[in-house]
């Protein structure tokens, strides 16, 4: 099923695929394309085309496919353009133009058992197959059932009996599993997942052949993680929107809706890649959507340009088969069934000079995007719940040398957010740039790893990693260097709610050379290391400084030069301006002012006597990261939370903030059970997201969630939620509320935990910090990696769709103006109503930032597009930050 408040499609085609008749009118001819046209037409406004496939058919290098609002079932495979002269294909800005990469399936009969089928051919390779019903997913039959989001899966447990390629338990149903694919997550510790073929069943016993064979870590048996599920099988249609395919007789089986088929749409995948540029060079794709299929380049393309692409349900799978060897960089063993899939899923940028931007990514078995080749970019995308089968498939996958992959949004992956497989790559990872990105909610289906990874014996020379947030994810490190790898420089990082470690340099009884982190900030939810290097046989030249973190540095001191750490401060009361929301830049009296060391190329734009230690220089413009698209901003700012359990057990430990502390009810799981929450004010969101933390017990068997205004009288449920992954999402309808109740719909064998509860909405909390260089619109100036250059009069930035809740106005600014300056906070339009005034004092320079507050005359609420327009001279302000509060 799709969930809605993780998409922002349609806002975001409405905001960016703009008219471009202006822009495709000078260089070569223009065709247009649309549903109620001809492909015997000219391809003129008055007698358009039919399909984009005839535009492509007549192009030639600087002509220009305008393509009308609609939905297009075609593969588009463009020819090449010049350097001088691309190929554009771009909505015409008139409605969303879809590329659907599924047919319809008709001709449902009675198949009897309660099922249906239609006689249909899917795709050669029913690996990648996908169904949807009514326009959402439909999931494969398996077993056990599971959600509906991918990502909040339900396992089955095996007996400890089970052996490598041998399944004991006394839940798996009388059934006849031969064929079925088996799905496992199991080991001591996991750090991948596999899967099988049943051979053979009994009642509770499977035996079945495939996986990895590597045992231990990674096999069925005695272990600490024996989950496992079966999909592929007759046997296993059970609920309502289930599908198989029967590869032999071509029939798709089907448990219908209630009520029948009659109303009902159902599609299927047939094109892997909507549009196909593998052998394309110097072609522009703007503005188009993807629905159930996906886009590549190819080893030899250049020039390529992908911007606003809108794609969803991009890669569907359901095996992770070991990469064939010809795919590996280097000699294969068994441990590279992490690799599986990396290279046939995600939207593909390969080859040299290409461009991925202003696009947003969801909803992808595997990767969410591959990079692969040379000199690549990726930049201000917004990438969502992808890699949802547990390989090493993340958000982004970087291959190659000199790509440069920033200012991203990744939210809600099975592992990384940012990954590279060494198996694919090869050892070399030169000159690569990863910054100014934002990665939470991953390690979904993982334990052992983190948002950013890279492994292994990797040589990161000239590789920068820099200004990039790791926060609220469930593995156990902020920022990942594993096993071997040497010659990475990460400076001016942030980790909080990581785990055990911000940063972890991972010798792993070998070389761990020439790693460095510097001037990064590491805040709550890190509960051993700020920084380890550990297990290294020589850490040669690792250089460690001007960090700041709440647990000891760990540095193995071995190595010619010896490894260097000095000019860290290690404390839980740095002066972080809000830890438990992230901000951890330095407030007034912060012992880390003024307190570092210089290095070169690093410490830049020094204010005062020294470097600041830490990721923000203090008098500096904040800098933030992610994407400035509607969706990138969707975290609810935590206020003062409180939360009563109904078993009167002290439940404050859910509610800190902070991802190590963990609430823990007083009995075994049982329906009724309650967790209360006063987020103290009211907020408006449609996402709750419950963290029970990095083992494999106490998350709820099945729970509902309810909200009040004043804690009296409760909503019924807005949603509810089975299964046991590490984190599980409620979505729901946008509510407005200020309490939030947690109740347990099912029993369990051990209490339920929580270690930390969050909350979501689609666009911004005004509340938050709205750093100026993420606003969703702008008019007349320019925004830079922190702060807006200089507003004049009638410039304006905006937010879409901001959560407003406050009577007060704070900006930080910077101005030379000395009378009769002022910013306007107006809703909902540039000439909407003037919520506040503020009075624009000069601050001393164009680079003094200042914050100045204004009372509003009204209190405001509600959800609001936020404009914050200038007036009254050429120069009125520079603007660093906004926020509305009480």
């Amino acid at each position: 099923m799709r969930l809605k408040h993780l998409s922002v499609l349609a806002a975001v085609t409405a905001l960016l695929a703009l008219p471009v008749q202006a822009q495709a009118a000078g260089a070569g001819r223009t065709y247009e394309v649309a549903p109620w046209g001809s492909d015997h037409a000219r391809g003129t406004q008055a007698a358009p085309l039919r399909t984009i496939g005839a535009c492509l058919d007549r192009v030639r290098p600087g002509d220009t496919c305008l393509i009308h609002r609609g939905t297009y079932r075609e593969q588009l495979t463009p020819p090449s353009g010049t350097a001088g002269a691309p190929i554009t294909l771009a909505a015409y800005g008139d409605g969303p133009v879809t590329v659907d990469g599924t047919e319809r399936v008709t001709g449902w009969k009675d198949a009897g058992d309660g099922l249906v089928a239609a006689d249909t051919n899917l795709p050669p390779d029913p690996d990648f197959n996908a169904v949807f019903l009514d326009n959402s997913r439909a999931a494969e039959g398996r077993w056990p059932n599971s959600g509906s989001d991918p990502l909040n899966t339900t396992w089955a447990e095996a007996d400890p009996t089970s052996t490598d390629q041998h399944i004991d338990d006394t839940d798996l149903p009388d059934a006849d599993w031969t064929g079925a694919t088996v799905h496992l997550w199991a080991g001591s510790n996991p750090w991948a997942q596999q899967t099988g073929t049943v051979t053979a069943g009994s009642p509770g016993k499977l035996d079945f052949k495939g996986g990895n064979y590597r045992c231990p870590p990674l096999c069925m048996g005695n272990q600490n993680y024996r989950n496992y599920y079966l999909v592929d099988s007759k046997a296993a249609l059970d609920q309502p929107g289930e599908w198989y395919y029967d590869e032999a007789a071509h029939r798709l089986y089907m448990v219908p809706p209630k009520g029948g088929m009659a109303g009902h749409t159902v599609t299927a995948k047939h094109r892997l890649w909507g549009v196909d540029l593998t052998d394309s060079s110097y072609v522009t794709v703007r503005g188009l959507n993807l629905w159930g299929t996906s886009l590549r380049t190819g080893k030899s393309s250049t020039g390529v340009v992908v911007d606003g692409l809108h794609a969803t349900y991009i890669s569907e799978f359901s095996t992770l088969p070991m990469p064939p060897d010809s795919d590996l960089a280097i000699p294969p063993t068994e441990g590279h069934i992490v690799a599986s899939r990396i290279l046939d899923s995600g939207v593909q940028i390969l080859g040299t000079g290409n461009t991925l931007k202003n696009s947003e990514i969801s909803q992808s078995a595997g990767d969410g995007v591959l990079v692969r080749g040379t000199g690549n970019t990726v930049t201000n995308n917004y990438i969502h719940d992808v890699g949802w089968m547990g390989s090493y498939t993340p958000g982004i996958e970087i291959n190659g040398n000199d790509q440069t992959v920033t200012h991203n949004t990744i939210r809600r992956t099975g592992r990384a957010s940012i990954d590279t497989a060494w198996q694919l790559n090869g050892t070399e990872f030169h000159g690569n740039r990863i910054a100014y990105n934002d990665l939470s909610e991953a390690m979904r289906t993982s334990r052992d790893g983190s948002p950013f990874y890279v492994c292994c014996s990797l040589n990161g020379s000239g590789t920068s990693i820099d200004h990039n947030t790791s926060h609220d994810a469930d593995g156990q490190v902020g920022y990942y260097v594993d096993n071997y790898s040497g010659n990475f420089l990460l400076h001016h990082n942030v980790a909080w709610n990581t785990g055990s470690r911000g940063t972890f340099f991972n010798g792993h009884t070998g070389p761990s050379i020439a790693n460095q982190d510097h001037n990064s900030s590491y805040g709550i939810g890190i509960n051993g290391n700020s920084v380890l290097l550990s297990g290294a046989t020589d850490a040669s030249g690792s250089y460690i400084s001007n960090i700041v973190g709440p647990k000891p540095i760990s540095v193995t001191q071995i190595g010619d030069p010896l490894p260097v750490v000095r000019s860290n401060l290690i404390s839980d009361q740095p002066g972080y301006t809000d830890p438990v929301n992230g901000e951890l830049w330095p407030k007034a009296g912060s012992p880390v002012i003024d307190a570092g060391e210089t290095i070169d190329g690093i410490t830049t734009d020094v204010r005062g006597t020294a470097p600041d230690i830490g990721a923000y220089e203090d008098g500096e413009p904040i800098w933030s990261t992610g994407c400035d698209l509607p969706g990138c901003q969707q975290r609810v700012r935590h206020g003062a939370w409180t939360a009563t359990a109904s078993d009167g057990t002290d439940a404050s430990a859910a509610v800190d903030g902070d991802i190590n502390t963990r609430w823990t009810a007083a009995a075994a799981q049982a329906p009724g059970q309650s967790l209360t929450v006063d987020l103290g004010e009211t907020k408006t969101f449609d996402r709750l997201s419950l963290d029970a933390g990095r083992d494999t017990s106490g998350q709820p068997y099945g729970f509902s969630v309810s909200v009040s205004r004043d804690g009296k009288a409760w909503s019924g449920a807005v949603a509810r939620v089975a299964g046991r992954s590490f984190t599980q999402d409620a979505a729901f309808p946008v509510r407005t509320a200020r309490y939030v109740r947690i109740t347990l719909t099912a029993s369990g064998p051990v209490p339920w935990v929580v270690n930390d509860l969050r909350l979501y909405g689609e666009g911004p909390d005004a509340s938050s910090t709205l750093q100026a260089e993420q606003a969703t619109s702008t008019y007349g100036v320019r925004l830079g990696t922190a702060a807006t250059g200089v507003l004049g009069s009638g410039d304006r930035i905006g937010y879409r769709q901001a959560s407003v809740n406050g009577g007060r106005l704070t900006v930080r600014l910077a101005s030379t103006c000395t009378t009769g300056c002022a910013l306007q906070l107006r809703l909902d339009s540039p000439q909407g109503p003037v919520a506040a005034t503020l009075p624009v004092r000069a601050t001393g320079s164009a680079s003094t930032w200042r914050e100045q507050s204004v009372t509003l005359p009204h209190r405001v609420t509600g959800i609001h597009t936020l404009y914050l327009v200038a007036k009254g001279a050429h120069q009125v302000a520079a603007v660093d930050w906004l926020t509305i509060r009480p």
